[in-house]
Order: C-alpha cells, then sequence, then structure tokens
C-alpha cells in the first residue's frame, strides 16, 4: 500500500508540475512601435492555439530592439523593418539563422495636413514650388529607398534633393508636418493608416510598380535568448498564416514574397 501511495503520489506531483509549466510558458516578443494597433489582435489570434500561454510584446524602436537583443535583455522573437540590423544580429551570432522569416511587405504613400494641396495629384505635386519642403525617411530606415527611387521614377528628385527634410522615424515626419517644417511627407503606409492617425490629413498611394526594386520587407528572427522557447518558434510560423495576415493586410501592409530573402 505504502508503495502504491508513493507512486500515486509521485505521479500526482509530475502533473502538478507539468501543469505549471504550462501555464508558466511566455513569449516576449520585440516589436516596432509601429505595430501598436495591431498587437493585441496578433496576441489573441495566437494565444487562441496555445492553451495556458502568456505573449508579452515589447514596443521601441528597431534600433532600440536591436540594441536590447545584442545586450542579452529577455527578448524570443525580435521583429523588425530594418534587414540590417537583423544581418548584424545573424553575424553577432544573437539570432536563429533559419528561423528568419518575412511576414509582410510595406508600402509609401504622400501625405499632408496642408489643404493648399490635393495629394490626389500624386507625386508631380512635388514640382509645384510652393512645396518648400518634404520630410523623407533618412539613411536608417528601410523607407529610404523605396522614397528615393519613387521621386527618381518620377523625374522629381535631382530638383526635390535640396528640399527634402531627412527624419529618422514616422512619428519625426509627422511631427515635421503638423509643425510647419515641412508641407508634405512620404510615410509608410500602416502609419496613415494607424487607428492614431484616422482622419489626420489626406494621402495617396504611391503605386509599388515606382519603386518595385525597392519594397521594404518587416521580418522577424527567434532570437539566442529565444532559442529553447518552442513559443517563439511557433509565433514566427504563425506570422505568415491566413489568421495573421487578415490582422496586417487592412493595416496597410502587403503579402510578403513567398520565398524568404539571404540576409548573410
Amino acid at each position: 500500500m505504502m508503495k502504491l501511495f508513493s507512486s500515486l503520489t509521485l505521479a500526482l506531483l509530475a502533473m502538478a508540475f507539468s501543469t505549471a509549466k504550462v501555464h508558466c510558458a511566455e513569449l516576449v516578443v520585440g516589436a516596432p512601435s509601429e505595430l501598436a494597433g495591431y498587437v493585441d489582435a496578433l496576441s489573441s489570434a495566437f494565444i487562441a492555439g496555445e492553451k495556458g500561454a502568456r505573449l508579452r510584446f515589447v514596443l521601441d524602436t528597431s534600433g532600440n530592439l536591436y540594441e536590447k537583443v545584442s545586450a542579452g535583455e529577455p527578448l524570443d522573437v525580435y521583429m523588425s523593418d530594418d534587414l540590417r540590423l537583423q544581418g548584424q544580429l545573424l553575424a553577432d551570432g544573437k539570432m536563429v539563422y533559419d528561423t528568419w522569416t518575412m511576414y509582410a511587405a510595406g508600402r509609401i504613400v504622400l501625405w499632408s495636413m496642408d489643404k493648399r494641396f490635393d495629394v490626389a495629384k500624386g507625386l508631380r505635386l512635388l514640382a509645384d514650388p510652393a512645396v518648400k519642403k518634404v520630410a523623407v525617411a533618412d539613411g536608417g530606415s528601410p523607407y529610404m529607398a523605396p522614397s528615393l527611387a519613387a521621386l527618381h521614377h518620377a523625374g522629381l528628385l535631382e530638383k526635390l534633393q535640396p528640399r527634402l527634410l531627412d527624419s529618422h522615424s514616422m512619428q519625426e515626419m509627422v511631427k515635421s508636418v503638423r509643425a510647419g517644417k515641412a508641407e508634405l511627407a512620404i510615410l509608410s503606409y500602416d502609419t496613415v493608416l494607424a487607428p492614431s492617425m484616422k482622419g489626420v490629413g489626406r494621402y495617396y498611394l504611391i503605386p509599388e510598380n515606382e519603386y518595385k526594386d525597392d519594397i521594404p520587407g518587416h521580418a522577424a528572427v527567434v532570437t539566442l535568448h529565444g532559442r529553447q522557447n518552442p513559443l517563439a518558434h511557433r509565433f514566427i510560423r504563425f506570422l505568415r498564416t491566413a489568421r495573421a495576415q487578415a490582422i496586417l493586410l487592412p493595416g496597410g501592409f502587403m503579402k510578403p514574397p513567398p520565398e524568404s530573402v539571404d540576409i548573410r
């Protein structure tokens, strides 16, 4: 009887420990601030298929998140629109290479709050001498190349070069237009569709064929810290599912390409 009791006790303890592990399973995802309007929906959709798991997002700029991962902070997944930073993480041995997944592609728009300018005219509007400054992403953003490519396609890049106002982030560009430092800005489509921008200004969606070779990608990787967390690997795969895409695409993103880009 004692032997049976002892075996039963051990079995119950094992079950309790196993259950505790399931309920304590947590995934920490570092995501760029521009995804703030989508993290709740992404979290709910992912957790729905992960009984007992918890998902916590840490929102910051891609650069700051890169610094956190490099410093060994407990982020299991790193999401970013700056593929160069992910490439650096690979070089530094801070990410699991075969988990790298592009989950969306970006688009750009011409945006303004100045009622003097009809953005429906598209990029040819920028030839107007009344346009003194146009805010664009600087060299630290993957949105710089498509913005310049679109201006080049329109035959305006050389003429506009002295009037371009380099900005470190989409939020900085919006602030520049609000403050009157620039009349227009070339923003990411997801920026103008964010809940916080509803009804703010007007925009023109620049056709992708005007920057087709420089379409910005949004990708996610499992970090070195998260390599042993099964949730991290499943979250990476989740981002390309129909459930995740149904959340991202209405927010201004495009479907990711069918094949991954090599960042080595």
